[in-house]
């Protein structure tokens, strides 16, 4: 190991003391900036926003309303809200925008709180002037307990998680921010703050578009397939994550199947108004005593800046994790496969009770926005972004220790690399959105995405070889660029259609590098570089949408996009065969290594049409929506190009496959949304969102093992992999629920997801063809031979010649496959019940997470993959509290695991000898303070 990593190795009390001394200097500022700040309280004014409201029905004039400010509207009474709003355009507080949308219906607003808006008869004294001007000044603070009822009126599937949400559990891992999320998973690797996301059973190579405020995170490093596709985000500066599901025909949905996953950033306006010239947020988090297991500092600072024409944001953050012990209840759970328990089941509570080794990691990121509004105009708006998070963290596998006689002993977590992984983005957005032109609401984007992995690895000492230390670069640039405009029509009597249309494209470019060496039969190809190879994917796209609303009770939508692709690359492979195709008196003497080369160029495209249709059957509560759609990846660099042995020496093998097809999908969806008001009380609000949804594929690409090459002389052995196209359908279905409850001191939240059937994975085992086999020539061959004794005699044989087989050729093996879709993520619930005291001051709760886990038979061993026995069955409680101490300063507490239970969540690696168990029981505090 190079003497500066062992730097990172030895203990880290330096980091200790540093970690004390800024937090201790860091709240000594927070003291000074929260004088600094009551003594401006009273130059706060209201927050303004920009609406562009055209005269509709008033109902869903407050849905977009809400949308908006994130301010909810009530009616008390549960009458119907069937008058007409005017128009409503301009920059103003939230307050005088919905004064002005209940002109001449003959409804007053009352606010129950900072949040909740009440629509009621007019009486006199409806409101105090004082409490509503406090109450609508904080919004920007305090509006995120509401900010996703939004979705239960959209007629699809999206969910939304808050940055309310993402508090109440701070995330070790980000993934830890989807957990709550019906139909949404991560294959989490714990000691990887990589995260992929995972939609309804679909991810991998495009399948999900990752992106980062519309900026596609496409960065790629093969390995053993729990995850192909991983992106860096930093949860402190995330302020919403928003899951759309399914295939898309508008913005952000080219080579989509499975969903979009956009993480947005803060933003300077979170922090500002237009009277305001600066504001931010400090925040400071650490694990609390020997409860802290493994959490270190944890925080970040923004400060924001600007006027009506010029704006700026720096944000910069900083996360710090260790080693941590995993939980010591519920073993009985767990897998015998961990840890080989099968065969001696006292490892496996060896294997809980050491801690999580190699699980330190660290991670900063710095932000930074600058905004003109051209003219002064927020109508006409170009932006700039920066985003870099760089991240160091650690490979391990853990190895059984035994004694002479053979019985367990211990388990040793073994070093086997390190990863210094940067992530930069580079964005700029430019907006027109002009009031009183309803014809022109236009956005784009140009963006350039690098990410790096700097990969050390171990040297690895087997019984048969020994491979050095050496160090591989993976490298992942993504140039993109979008643009799209939405034009409204307002046709009178006979409804709204709106027109959105626009294209995107972006280019992923793989640089790979390192010192490892090509295998000794493959030195002759320069261009092998195991499993990420070098290759280009450009991607372009059209999409058109139209969205027609008819009166308070219908809407339908139609959609089409035009996807097309363009690969290019060179890859190849050495195959063992024979010489040539002349008769032979010994064919096996004419076997020799033939290098195949591919230089690839191949472009293709595709229609895919989205269609769907909601109604509200008479009641406003309820609306029922059902949708159908077609999506279309193309394969791939990585799934076509990779060649080459894994990291680590052996003698296992990955080929290429330039003949890929893209994958075809069909999806459809039927569902229902429900928001209420009044349920159980006059002030309570409940909504629910429930939707079953089936997607097929076709040609689902997918790594096989046990292939053979063309024209090879020897059938395939298990080391032999490549990626195929599955010649099953591939089915992806279930159904999801999320329902949400409100009545002001109580809360609660349910979601739950389930998982349906099982997909078989079959392809040709001759994948690239060129099956053959030895027959007779027809010929004789004679030659003399000489014993030692001195006799002389003539031999004869029968020449061979080599003739194709189709029936190998059409050989079919099934079930020899690699990856995350082998298996269905495995069934999920989080509920969540939470109390308000103090006017909302104190807010205090708790939320389990449970998972049925794969209902495998440990016993018995009913299960054909390893993996699905790795996700056992769990039941997990947290506890969280926030105490707003002022306007402006909030200390909160989380306690992970309550009752420290031993699992392994619901998608976890399914690498066995990487395989790291949750945290177990971790309490971390949490102070911020916003200027």
């Amino acid at each position: 190991m190079p003497h500066w990593r062992l730097l990172y190795a030895k203990p880290r009390l330096r980091r200790t003391l540093l970690e004390t001394l800024f937090v201790a200097g860091f709240m000594g500022v927070l003291v000074l900036l929260l004088g600094l700040r009551e003594a401006h309280a009273q130059e706060r004014t209201q927050q303004r926003y920009r609406f562009d409201i055209p005269e509709q029905s008033l109902l869903y004039s407050l849905g977009e309303f809400t949308a908006i400010t994130n301010v909810s509207v009530l009616r008390p009474d549960d009458r119907a809200i069937d008058a007409t709003a005017p128009a409503v355009s301009g920059e103003m507080t939230a307050d005088a925008a919905l004064r002005a949308l209940l002109e001449g219906s003959g409804l007053e607003v009352e606010y129950r709180n900072a949040r909740t808006a009440e629509l009621v008869e007019p009486r006199p004294d409806t409101m105090t002037t004082r409490g509503d001007q406090v109450a609508l000044s904080t919004l920007t603070v305090s509006a995120d307990r509401i900010g996703d009822d939004w979705v239960y009126h959209e007629p699809r599937s999206v969910s939304v998680i808050s940055r309310e949400q993402i508090d109440r559990r701070p995330p070790r891992h980000a993934a830890d921010m989807l957990e709550e999320t019906a139909g949404v998973y991560s294959a989490v690797d714990q000691r990887d703050p990589g995260l992929s996301v995972n939609i309804r059973g679909i991810q991998d190579y495009g399948r999900v578009n990752m992106n980062i405020d519309g900026m596609r995170q496409n960065y790629n490093q093969n390995g053993h397939q729990q995850r192909n596709g991983t992106m860096y985000v930093d949860p402190e500066l995330i302020s919403e994550v928003t899951i759309d599901k399914g295939t898309s025909a508008a913005q952000g949905g080219a080579g989509v199947l499975g969903g979009i996953a956009t993480f947005n950033t803060i933003n300077a306006s979170d922090f500002l108004d237009t009277e305001k010239g600066y504001g931010g947020r400090l925040r400071a988090g650490h694990g609390i005593g020997d409860e802290g297991n493994g959490t270190h500092f944890n925080g970040s600072a923004v400060v924001a800046f600007g006027n009506e024409e010029v704006d700026g944001m720096l944000a910069y953050s900083e996360r710090n994790f260790g080693d941590y012990h995993a939980g010591s209840s519920g073993v009985g759970n767990l897998s015998d496969e961990i840890a080989s328990a099968w065969q001696q089941p006292e490892r496996l509570q060896m294997f809980v009770d050491n801690p999580v080794e190699y699980a330190s990691s660290e991670m900063d990121s710095k932000l930074a926005k600058f905004g003109w509004n051209i003219g002064s105009n927020p109508d006409h708006r170009l932006q700039f972004t920066y985003l870099d998070t760089s991240s160091r963290a650690y490979d391990a596998r853990f190895e059984n220790v035994t004694r002479n006689g053979g019985a367990a002993e211990d388990i040793e977590y073994r070093l086997l690399g390190e990863n210094d992984i940067t992530s930069t983005s580079y964005g700029l957005d430019y907006t027109y959105n002009p009031l009183g032109n309803d014809l022109v609401d236009f956005s784009s984007k140009l963006y350039f995405v690098t990410t790096e992995n700097e990969q050390w690895n171990n040297e690895l000492v087997t019984s048969s070889y020994t491979t050095p230390d050496y160090t591989s670069i993976y490298r992942t640039d993504t140039l993109g660029a979008q643009a799209q405009n939405t034009s409204r029509f307002d046709l009178g009597s006979a409804g709204d259609l709106a027109v959105n249309y626009g294209t995107e494209m972006f280019q992923d470019t793989f640089k790979p590098g390192g010192e490892q060496a090509a295998p000794s039969i493959d030195t002759d190809l320069p261009y092998v570089e195991g499993l990420t190879p070098e290759g280009e994917r450009q991607m372009g796209s059209l999409f058109a949408n139209i969205d027609y609303q008819y009166g308070d009770w219908l809407s339908v939508w139609g959609g089409l996009r035009y996807d097309h692709y363009r690969l290019k690359g060179q890859t190849g492979m050495t195959t063992r065969r024979y010489m040539d195709n002349t008769p032979t008196w010994d064919p096996d003497g004419q076997i020799r290594p033939v290098p195949i080369t591919y230089d690839v160029d191949r472009d293709a495209g595709r229609l895919s049409p989205t269609l769907g249709i909601g109604i509200n059957p008479g009641v406003d509560w309820l609306q029922l929506y059902t949708s159908y759609g077609k999506g279309w990846r193309p394969p791939a660099v990585t799934e076509s190009f990779q060649t080459g042995r894994p990291h680590g020496g052996g003698y296992e093998m990955m080929y290429p496959n330039p003949y890929l097809e893209p994958e075809r999908s069909e999806s459809w969806e039927a569902g229902f949304n429900i928001i209420k008001h009044g349920l159980l009380t006059q002030n309570d609000r409940f909504a629910a969102k429930v939707a079953y949804f089936d997607t097929s594929i076709d040609n689902f690409t997918y790594m096989a093992t046990g292939v053979t090459l063309p024209y090879a002389y020897h059938t395939a052995s298990l080391g032999q992999s490549a990626y195929v196209n599955n010649l099953s359908n591939t089915r992806f279905h279930g159904v999801e629920y999320e329902l949400s409850y409100d009545a002001g001191l109580l809360y609660a939240d349910l979601s739950y997801a389930q998982m349906m059937g099982s997909n078989e994975f079959c392809y040709h085992q001759y994948y690239l063809g060129g099956a053959s086999r030895l027959e007779p020539s027809g010929e004789v061959f004679e030659r003399e031979v000489t014993l030692p004794s001195g006799f002389t005699f003539t031999q004869r044989q029968s020449g061979k010649i080599l003739v194709d087989d189709p029936a190998k050729n059409a050989r079919v093996n099934c079930g020899l496959a690699m990856g995350n879709a082998v298996f269905m993520p495995a069934d999920r619930a989080s509920a969540t019940l939470g109390f308000r005291f103090l006017d909302g001051q104190l807010d205090i709760g708790g939320r389990l997470r449970y998972s049925e886990g794969n209902n495998v038979d440990h016993a018995n061993r009913n299960y054909t993959h390893y993996a699905m026995a790795v996700w056992p069955r769990y039941e997990v409680y947290d506890l969280y509290a926030f105490y707003h101490m002022t306007e402006n300063l909030t200390f909160s507490l989380a306690m992970d695991n309550v009752t420290d239970e031993a699992y392994l969540v619901a998608m976890g690696d399914t690498n066995l000898s990487n395989v790291a168990l949750a945290r177990g029981r971790t309490l971390q505090g949490m102070l911020e303070y916003r200027f």
